[in-house]
């Protein structure tokens, strides 16, 4: 097949030389490209530099009150009484206004029967009252009579003797004796009546005075049983012991058990976690500065208080342990803090003046022990000393102003 080759214009010539030249220079400047299209771009250069370093530790913690006036199941005959209703956690309160009420239905039946114990030993003392009162009507006037008896039996005695037969004159004597031992088992018969019957009337009022303090003391159990705000405040429902949440309606509460409480906003500190892996990492007095999640853009100062000398097992996660941190704040906003609001905790290291600082990036910290890469090729062991999430401190391996990748 015959092909005509007729040269090329002069213009499509010149347009095929300048792309030719363009499609070069892609393969010989300072960025390499690929097929894809994507750029490979050298690695960035870093140095060593002199400055301060301060380390920065997070942890997470919440807000809690120092003090607060608990709300706790008062003593009683029941160890365990069921929460019938409660207030809502978090709300207002005023003082007097009824918070917790728990279940007094067992406290009422007892009631009940304790009035009519009580009723019944009023009965029975007044029954025994009476008894005693005739009882004693009865020896009084035995008494009595056999006191008369006595004096008929002495005025007969002391007639004169010679007047009578001697027969006459003995047996008059003898009624005499006779009355005399007569009037004193009277006497003594009355005085055992009297000490009997008060001992006995003793015994009823004291089971009288048992049931009417029952009474009281059940009447008393069951007006504690409804809880009451002691003074204005926000009220905060208890943690359950054991579930890891709070309590409700319906739960069983025992003596003693604190259902809920009036925190004094005025106390307010930090709650925070220390990893048992950061063990030592924070101690007392060291600065802090801590952020609401509610309201990240304020920032409050503050110092730890103590750290727990013991790590604590979480209640639900037995394998994670933990130093709990308590943190003092420098100032308390009532406004807008409140009991179990979450805190981001920044904890702030002693600054390091004037040191060696390395960037993070040309650190290989995988390695033992670390070691820098250089910017010339080759990597050099270090001994680092505090670290940030930036920089860390070089004590030992690299001098001011070198040059790192």
């Amino acid at each position: 097949m015959f092909i005509d080759r007729k040269p090329a214009h002069p213009a499509i010539t010149l347009l095929l030389t300048a792309a030719l030249a363009a499609s070069s220079t892609g393969c010989t400047g300072g960025v390499r490209a690929d097929l894809s299209g994507q750029t490979e771009r050298p690695a960035q250069a870093l140095t060593v530099r002199r400055g301060d370093l301060r380390t920065r530790l997070l942890l997470t913690g919440e807000l809690a009150a120092e003090r607060a006036e608990e709300l706790v199941v008062p003593r009683t005959s029941s160890w365990e009484l069921p929460i019938r209703w409660m207030e809502q956690d978090g709300v207002p309160v005023k003082a007097g206004q009824k918070v917790v009420e728990l279940d007094n239905s067992s406290f009422a039946s007892e009631l009940d029967e304790k009035r009519l114990a009580a009723s019944e030993a009023r009965k029975e003392l007044e029954r025994a009252g009476a008894e005693a009162r005739t009882v004693t009507a009865e020896k009084e006037l035995t008494v009595q009579q056999k006191r008369a008896a006595l004096q008929v039996a002495r005025v007969k005695a002391d007639l004169p003797p010679e007047l009578f037969a001697a027969r006459e004159v003995q047996e008059r004597r003898l009624d005499l004796r006779r009355a005399e031992v007569e009037l004193a088992k009277a006497e003594e018969g009355l005085a055992a009546q009297r000490q009997a019957s008060t001992a006995d009337l003793d015994v009823r009022r004291i089971a009288l005075d048992k049931a009417r303090r029952e009474i009281r003391q059940t009447e008393e159990a069951v007006g504690a049983l409804t809880l009451r705000a002691p003074r204005d405040g926000i009220m905060l429902v208890a943690d359950h012991p054991w579930e890891g949440r709070k309590l409700r309606e319906g739960d069983s509460a025992w003596v003693g058990l604190t259902v809920a409480s009036l925190p004094d906003l005025s106390s307010m500190i930090v709650d925070a976690d220390l990893s048992d892996v950061d063990d030592g990492r924070v101690t007392p007095g060291m600065e802090v500065l801590c952020a609401l999640d509610a309201y990240p853009g304020e920032t409050y100062h503050g110092r730890v208080k103590d750290v727990a000398a013991v790590a604590q097992e979480a209640p639900r996660r037995p394998l994670l342990r933990s130093f709990p941190v308590r943190i003092r704040l420098d100032r308390v906003d009532t406004n807008r803090m409140r009991p179990g609001m979450s805190v981001r905790v920044e904890v702030l290291g002693p600054p390091v003046r004037n040191a060696l600082l390395v960037p993070r990036a040309a650190l290989d910290l995988a390695s033992t022990p670390p070691r820098v890469r250089r910017a010339a090729g080759g990597t050099a062991e270090v001994r680092l000393g505090a670290c940030n999430a930036a920089e860390c401190v070089v004590e030992k391996g690299v001098r001011e102003g070198e040059v790192l990748r």
